[in-house]
């Protein structure tokens, strides 16, 4: 092979897809979608101080306007101390693939952020979990990843104990009205967008890699998000912006989208996709740690129970062996 053929080659084998994690490492490949659900539990606590101030798709293009951004900057720099040109350059398809990506990213903030503003505490607290469910299927008809019975129970585990957390740590009490009903669903939907977006983007993160993934499908759903907007403020304009609000803003770009939508890519790029969904589930636990240590909130004995129900779905998850197909 002559010295052209050589250089030609190295970044096809760059670009190739990771190879399947096992053992150990597999396992400490699930740090990457838990420390995205950490994140993004914490904005259970966030959100409680002064997110009434912002109307909701006005905070989303906030959100990922801040998270994008930081994203592209780092993928700038990433890729210019490694003396590569190839983070802003796409295959053929690429371009569209990060398009249907962005897609799916607004209007999961959307229906997110509407269906949390119209539903009941209770339903919210559950239904904003309940991605996994919809990631099994999806994963298996998609990419051909069949889910093994430590998913299938693990999953089932998960969300009984999210059913105990949230059971034993939200109010009951209040009757169900239309509004209500509808933000159910547009929660249920926000779910099933999440799904779509940790499945359809599997292929894109193990070809390129999550860095690339998210930053270029954040930046599409920051223009799809813009035209909303304007129609959104002339009828509810942004409120008195105050420190705590600010940082509260930065949390959600930084923390909540910017850091935890690559790790949670970053775990979908070393494991199935089922697997890395069901730490999906930790963010109700995760919420209600950071509330009784932030906001002195007293934690029931079912938070306990469910706590731990939650992290034996988790465990029993975490140790299917990968089912890609052409994985040993």
């Amino acid at each position: 092979m002559s010295a052209a053929g050589e250089h030609a080659a190295a970044p096809s084998a760059q670009a190739a897809a990771p190879q399947p994690q096992h053992g150990s490492l597999a396992r400490f490949a699930g740090l990457a979608p838990l420390l995205a659900a950490c994140l993004w539990g914490g904005m259970y606590v966030v959100s409680r101080a002064s997110f009434d101030a912002i109307p909701p798709i006005t905070l989303g293009l906030l959100r990922v306007t801040i998270g994008g951004l930081t994203l592209w900057l780092i993928l700038r720099l990433t890729a210019r101390r490694a003396g590569q040109a190839a983070a802003s350059t796409h295959a053929p398809g690429d371009r569209w693939r990060f398009l249907l990506l962005g897609g799916t990213l607004a209007a999961t903030i959307i229906t997110q952020f509407w269906g949390t503003a119209l539903a009941s505490a209770h339903d919210g607290a559950l239904l904003t979990t309940i991605t996994p469910v919809f990631v099994v299927p999806i994963a298996w008809v998609v990419l051909r990843e069949r889910p093994g019975w430590r998913v299938v129970a693990g999953t089932g585990l998960a969300l009984a104990g999210v059913i105990i957390v949230v059971a034993a740590n939200v109010d009951s009490g209040s009757a169900s009205s239309g509004s209500s009903l509808l933000g159910d669903a547009l929660l249920l939907v926000s779910a099933l967008c999440w799904a779509l977006f940790t499945v359809l983007g599997a292929p894109v993160v193990r070809r390129r890699s999550a860095l690339v993934a998210s930053t270029y499908a954040t930046l599409w759903c920051i223009l799809l998000l813009l035209p909303f907007v304007p129609v959104e403020l002339a009828q509810r304009p942004i409120g008195t912006m105050t420190p705590t609000l600010a940082l509260a803003v930065l949390y959600l770009g930084w923390g909540a989208t910017s850091l935890a939508w690559f790790f949670w890519y970053k775990g979908v790029e070393r494991l199935d996709a089922a697997v890395a969904a069901v730490f999906f589930f930790a963010q109700p636990l995760v919420g209600g740690l950071l509330s009784a240590l932030f906001l002195h909130e007293t934690l029931s004995p079912g938070f306990w129970l469910g706590g731990l129900v939650l992290a034996g779905g988790i465990i029993l998850a975490s140790l299917q062996k990968p089912s890609r197909p052409g994985d040993s």
